[in-house]
């Protein structure tokens, strides 16, 4: 007796049974007669027995049919029920609100854009998100619990155990000492300065001691030199600095004290305690003076964020969409 049995010869031996003909049971589901036949023969064979016999007078069961065909019966309604209950659950699925997890580096920007996103998706409307920011340790414990359908995190962690996109880049600011005045020469927030030469000189000067430009960037090189405030290594900021440094074979000096917020690091920077790296998004003080910073070759130094999901989600497809909207 072979175990595997055929749902579609489960099927067709049921409508036999129940109009007590194999040319009506063919008619019924749309097959030629002698392929029903053949999917009959295929389950009698899995079964060991025959479930039917033809005379002149019609088709009935056989004494093993009659026993077999009612658990037939039951297992092609919890079949039924099964496939059901799958249907229900991806509709509900489909229809309550994209749960969507934010690191607090990520900028509001990147917030609104995923709104915007998720509104466009077909059969959403205005109410189908839920927004929920954390530390990168509490939004992959949701992702892992199905608590979150989608993550947007940097690109500091080893996502492997579920599909990512990288949806953007941003500068990376190095928040000198003190604060900006008249006299200072501050980037505004926004923008993109030129790359000071290495060493500069007066135009046409070379007869006494030259002026120096002031910097309008901040070589890695210059950041490794800082004393730079961090923050709890938990947002993904801590983990990007250090990394930052240790790929290119520099050595990071951490000021002995932690701030708690984005804010802080820029008023203690402000109070002349340290440097402090910062997504350009993430400068608030108008006083504050920011470089952008630039690789040893000039490029500028960025980081990355991407969206992370559940390959496996009821609802995955939609969420590759949305990750694809969140691209920029």
């Amino acid at each position: 007796m072979n175990d595997r049995l055929s749902p579609e010869g489960l099927r067709y031996a049921q409508a036999v049974a129940r109009t007590g003909s194999f040319s009506a049971a063919a008619r019924e589901y749309d097959v030629t007669q002698p392929a029903l036949s053949n999917a009959i023969r295929r389950l009698e064979e899995s079964l060991g027995a025959r479930l039917f016999e033809r005379s002149t007078h019609g088709t009935r069961p056989t004494v093993f049919g009659a026993t077999i065909l009612p658990r037939i019966e039951d297992a092609l309604a919890a079949l039924d029920a099964v496939i059901a209950e799958a249907r229900s659950w991806r509709e509900a699925e489909a229809r309550r609100p994209v749960r969507i997890g934010v690191s607090p580096l990520i900028s509001a920007d990147v917030v609104a854009r995923a709104h915007r996103a998720v509104v466009g998706l077909p059969g959403r409307g205005q109410d189908c998100l839920v927004l929920r920011e954390a530390d990168l340790s509490e939004l992959c414990s949701a992702l892992d619990d199905d608590e979150l359908d989608l993550i947007v995190v940097p690109a500091v962690l080893e996502l492997t155990r579920y599909r990512h996109h990288v949806i953007g880049r941003e500068p990376v600011v190095l928040v000198e000492p003190g604060t900006g005045g008249a006299a200072d020469s501050q980037v505004p927030v926004g923008e993109q300065a030129p790359v000071a030469p290495a060493s500069p000189t007066q135009a046409g000067d070379d007869s006494t001691a030259s002026t120096p430009m002031r910097a309008v960037s901040a070589r890695i090189g210059d950041v490794a030199a800082r004393t730079l405030l961090l923050v709890p290594d938990t947002c993904g900021l801590t983990t990007f600095t250090r990394d930052l440094l240790a790929d290119r074979g520099l050595p990071l000096r951490a000021y002995s004290g932690e701030a708690a917020s984005y804010r802080v690091l820029e008023d203690w920077a402000g109070m002349g305690l340290g440097s402090a790296l910062l997504p350009r998004s993430k400068v608030t003080r108008a006083d504050s003076r920011v470089l952008p910073v630039v690789d040893a070759d000039g490029a500028a130094v960025t980081i990355t964020y991407e969206a992370a999901w559940d390959g496996t989600s009821p609802i995955a497809s939609e969420l590759e969409a949305l990750a694809g909207l969140l691209a920029v």
